[in-house]
């Protein structure tokens, strides 16, 4: 482990907008912070934002955020401890790392560590257990290989296996329940998830072990198990397969999204880069912002059934949202992308590729096509409005014109300058609500508080202009889960940059965007006083909301007088009228 005092030293000798500024070389100055097109999507508008000041930056389009080191790992593609000693390489910092036993390990190390050996474990036992040679022939049957087996550390779990070698040498049930890889029965005995299943590592980008899916290789229901969100795992943050194409990525900018674990695995095989599947969710918009770091063009080949054209449609609805360029191919019925590769070979997948390839649009008219009935004008209007909605999610008028274009000459009897008409009438409408939104969210004060965030927020927003605020607050003040956490941080000295480094995924992108707002104060203090009464008003208004129930029954002679109570619930009453009697 490095210590604290050597990543601090590190980290002043790293100035980051020096650093951002070599792969970045068109930041541009904006005000107290510098900006440029995010290096980690693909964007035509810059919302990438560097605080020298602060020393985090942000992308306000896919929401990555960070400090110095943060940045290098996302930009190179390494773990935090490689980036640390890249950036100390440079400022010619020596690194003495001290004995691990001499260091508490933090709890993600620690649960990294047990996904780590947990892989290796179920890793070794596909290889060489008896007990896993009906695995061995699945994948056979497959067509995986041992190369493709070694290069995704596929596994096998026997049952109980993992949780009685993990006990036998110290590990603690606790950690293993942190980690997700057993959970506890209502009859207090403790299961393992992957138990008797075809074991599927998941990594991160980082190429840490976060979780695991596991394939059945019985009648065992579900078919497809994956283990539960930890934190150090989050399905909506993770895509499989991303992190063994990463390289090619770099240089092909093409991602191919499947459905399973084993569409996936199976084109790795036959030299088909940049296949990714979610992880037994929905696509989601962190998954397109994920894609967007990475890849410039999209492939959907999801199955050809209902569920799988569902499917479809949701991605495409996301990545159009994203601005990113979607195509969507079909496979032939009852067939899994792997199951075809095996069968038909590389060249073949390639051509069935490109010829049921359709643009985004294309896939949604043909969609839409289902919807109208030849004898029903009322169908045919369900239809336009259904594809307007999907057009409406596209930010480029070019892309929509183009998609009207398109709309009209496909669908038969449809006069283009209706469906114009139409989508203006959209535009005029998102854009009034639009210009409502911006000058709500412009920075701009009213009653010396920021519209759009709520009153802790803007409490801890004056704290991180002005740390002198920080302890003015009594703890009490923030009920908000993240608003506590991070107001504790501050409280203990935190900068903003350790606390991104602290907080989940989720709670790092509402943290970097709250740091970022760009309020100006007319009176700072006014303010902070403004916002502290407002939230003492409001604990008032809901204790008082709590006890009004109850005196509501008591007056009406339900349940039994509490003189306390209606004296108490009279005060508040009295107190929020501004009586003060």
């Amino acid at each position: 482990m490095i210590s604290d005092d050597i990543i601090d030293k590190v980290r002043l000798s790293s100035d980051i907008l020096s650093v951002i500024r070599e792969y970045v070389p068109d930041l541009k100055r904006a005000g107290r912070n510098w900006k440029a097109c995010c290096p980690f999507h693909n964007e035509k508008t810059p919302s990438f934002t560097v605080s020298p000041e602060k020393g985090i930056f942000r992308c306000f389009g896919c929401s990555a955020a960070g400090d110095v080191f943060k940045f290098i790992m996302l930009i190179d593609n390494v773990s935090w401890i490689e980036a640390v000693k890249k950036l100390a390489a440079k400022a010619n910092i020596e690194i003495k790392e001290s004995g691990r036993d001499a260091v508490k390990v933090s709890e993600k190390t620690k649960l990294f560590e047990i996904l780590e050996s947990s892989a290796i474990f179920y890793h070794r036992h596909l290889l060489e257990n008896q007990l896993a040679n009906h695995a061995r022939a699945y994948l056979q049957k497959r067509g995986i290989n041992l190369d493709t087996v070694k290069k995704f550390k596929l596994g096998f779990a026997p049952k109980g296996a993992l949780l009685n070698s993990a006990l036998k040498k110290g590990a603690l049930r606790e950690d293993l329940l942190k980690a997700g890889l057993i959970t506890k029965t209502e009859r207090e005995s403790f299961f393992e998830y992957m138990s008797e299943r075809l074991v599927f590592p998941i990594f991160d980008v980082q190429g840490r072990v976060v979780a695991f899916g596991g394939r059945t290789l019985s009648q065992q229901n579900p078919k497809y198990l994956n283990t539960p969100e930890t934190s150090v795992y989050s399905k909506s943050s993770n895509l499989y397969g991303l992190f063994q194409t990463l390289a090619e990525l770099r240089k092909e900018r093409r991602i191919i999204v499947l459905e399973g674990y084993v569409d996936v695995v199976v084109p790795w095989q036959f030299g088909i880069t940049g296949a990714v599947a979610s992880l037994g969710t929905a696509f989601t918009a962190n998954h397109a912002k994920i894609i967007a770091r990475y890849a410039d063009k999209v492939k959907l080949l999801y199955d050809s059934d209902d569920a799988g054209r569902t499917a479809t449609q949701r991605a495409l609805e996301i990545l159009v949202e994203s601005g990113i360029e979607t195509t969507v191919s079909v496979l032939p019925e009852n067939v899994d992308a792997d199951e075809f590769l095996v069968a038909n070979g590389k060249e073949e997948f390639l051509k069935l590729l490109d010829k049921t390839s359709k643009s985004a649009i294309d896939f949604m008219i043909e969609r839409a096509s289902g919807l109208i009935d030849a004898n029903s004008s009322q169908s045919k209007e369900k239809a336009v409005s259904f594809l307007l909605d999907f057009i409406s999610r596209s930010s480029s008028e070019v892309v929509q014109n183009e998609w009207i274009r398109e709309i009209s000459g496909k669908i038969g009897g449809l006069n283009d300058s209706v469906v114009r008409r139409e989508i203006r009438r959209r535009r005029m409408s998102s854009s009034a609500r639009s210009r409502v939104s911006d000058e709500r969210q412009k920075g701009l004060i009213l009653n010396n508080k920021k519209i759009g965030l709520s009153l802790e927020e803007n409490l801890l927003h004056i704290m991180l202009t002005d740390r002198s605020f920080v302890k003015k607050a009594a703890s009490e003040c923030f009920t908000d889960p993240k608003c506590a956490k991070v107001h504790g941080m501050l409280v203990s000295g935190f900068s903003d940059a350790d606390i991104l480094n602290s907080l989940s995924q989720d709670d790092n992108n509402w943290f970097g965007a709250l740091t970022f707002e760009d309020i100006k104060y007319s009176d700072i203090q006014e303010s902070f006083n403004t916002i502290l009464r407002d939230i003492e008003t409001k604990k008032l208004e809901n204790k008082r909301r709590q006890l009004q129930q109850e005196y509501i029954l008591m007056t009406e002679g339900k349940i039994a007088r509490d003189d306390d109570k209606i004296k108490k619930y009279k005060e508040l009453t009295s107190l929020l009228k501004g009586s003060g009697k």
